[in-house]
């Protein structure tokens, strides 16, 4: 999964749900673990065209400050051990 959601506690949640399965255990993959590997667009930025990372989060990337951008980092990075 690639998401570009920049709310830390929605994304433990989305990457949890879709490697483990719903953790509310109230919608559709409730008990279902999918086995998905998730990851922020911010971690792919060296695979996409400058052009392209450009036009398309350019102005995106703006909006999320250092500390930000560490915490989404660093979350990513532990929904996948």
């Amino acid at each position: 999964m690639v998401f570009g959601i920049n709310q830390p506690s929605t994304l433990k949640i989305m990457s949890n749900t879709f490697r483990s399965g719903d953790p509310s255990f109230a919608g559709p993959l409730a008990g279902i673990a999918l086995g998905l590997q998730s990851y922020h667009i911010l971690e792919l930025q060296e695979y996409i065209p400058e052009a392209v990372w450009t036009r398309e989060m350019g102005l995106a990337e703006l909006e999320i400050d250092e500390e930000s951008r560490q915490e989404i980092l660093r979350i990513m990075e532990e929904s996948r051990q």
